[in-house]
């Protein structure tokens, strides 16, 4: 509600610039986050909300809600704004049911609203009688400061129990959800913008340690193997390239044949069936199954020696059988990746064998780890299978 005692302004682009300036004073690391955002008016939603796209971060307005607002109530919305997107809320996979999509966004504002400090310069918007519009955990007797998913755990509980639906007459929000979407590049895009805002020590100011505290814990992320592989997989897709008569050297012109580029690099995955890997098996061929859908793979099984390939993975197979059993000795997979050539080398084991020379010629070997164990050599890149429902590996 705007406050009559409000710094009068020549027009609403002066207030709007005014207001986001002054958040360098109430509130520095908001502001700083801020200017990484585009800001842009669309009337059409009626409030204020942040919207993802790609890897381009906006934070969009209704002109007419931020004018019914008084300064220190603009200021709370786009200090709420922010801090759904520090912690990630707009970059998560919300659930097509409406209902539940609604249980969803008051878990994030409950998880939001409790973070902000008040005062006389910033201070949740109230409606015509004077009832805040937002919600807070105390509303619905939860406590303060728990994660987005702990209060969807709590609602669902209280749903359950009590027959509540959504936010049950005790606020009805303030911001637009809409443009929230799925997003592991905008999640890193902020890890990064939060990671290099938060060296300046003056950055903080005087905001609470708690606050603080967690804030830099959302930048923790906890990933599955899965993921790992997949993003490790896809820095494995590499250029090559290879002589041609169709152009000449861009340097020393004909009769010197030209390069073209290709991309049909075959990766070779190696199979250890010495015995340990058995159980993780079908977890780790689902994922190369995803591999192969976006290039060429080949596929060997090894114990102290090549058992089986290399043939070419079809991902169409969603079992194989494999023979082996014995020892594991890498030698003769590492000579092959590098006899034929293989850009990148992918080794399922449990890492149980002697030493290996690095093989030539080949640009990266990715271990698969099972169990407790670690590859023989200090080279590679490794992520390690942890079966579902156990700690999963941690990323800073």
């Amino acid at each position: 509600m705007r406050n009559p005692n409000d710094k009068k302004y020549a027009s609403f682009r002066e207030r709007w610039d005014w207001v986001i300036t002054f958040m360098v004073l109430e509130d520095k690391f908001v502001h700083e986050v801020l200017m990484l955002m585009s800001k842009s008016c669309d009337n059409s939603i009626g409030t204020m909300g942040v919207s993802v796209e790609g890897t381009r971060i906006e934070l969009v307005y209704c002109e007419k809600f931020v004018e019914s607002l008084s300064d220190a109530e603009l200021r709370f919305v786009i200090t709420h704004e922010i801090y759904h997107l520090i912690l990630h809320h707009c970059t998560v996979r919300l659930p097509l049911d409406k209902k539940d999509r609604k249980l969803y966004n008051v878990a994030a504002d409950l998880a939001i609203n409790c973070l902000i400090p008040q005062s006389s310069s910033r201070t949740m918007p109230i409606d015509d009688k004077g009832k805040p519009i937002g919600v807070l955990p105390s509303q619905y007797g939860f406590a303060d400061k728990l994660s987005m998913e702990q209060y969807v755990q709590l609602l669902r509980q209280k749903q359950d129990k009590d027959g509540e639906d959504g936010d049950n007459g005790k606020g009805e929000g303030f911001d637009n959800h809409d443009g929230w979407e799925e997003s592991e590049v905008i999640k890193e895009i902020v890890r990064s913008a939060v990671s290099r805002i938060s060296k300046d020590e003056r950055v903080w100011g005087s905001m609470p340690g708690d606050l603080k505290a967690v804030i830099l814990a959302a930048q923790e992320t906890y990933v599955s193997w899965e993921r790992y592989l997949k993003h490790h997989l896809g820095n494995m897709v590499s250029a090559s390239y290879e002589r041609t008569m169709k152009r000449p050297d861009r340097r020393f012109g004909y009769p010197y044949a030209g390069k073209k580029r290709g991309y049909s690099d075959r990766k070779l995955v190696a199979i250890d069936r010495s015995g340990s890997t058995s159980a993780d098996l079908p977890q780790f061929l689902a994922e190369v199954n995803k591999l192969a859908e976006l290039q060429p793979v080949d596929m060997v099984v090894f114990d102290d020696g090549i058992r089986d390939g290399p043939f070419p993975f079809d991902r169409r197979h969603s079992s194989f059988e494999f023979k082996g059993g014995g020892g594991t000795n890498f030698k003769q997979v590492f000579d092959l990746a590098s006899e034929r050539r293989y850009q990148s080398l992918i080794v399922l084991t449990d890492g149980c064998a002697g030493a290996i020379e690095y093989p030539t010629g080949v640009k990266d070997v990715l271990w698969v780890l099972v169990g407790g164990g670690d590859p023989p050599v200090t080279w590679g890149d490794r992520v390690r299978i942890i079966p579902k429902g156990q700690p999963q590996v941690k990323q800073d």
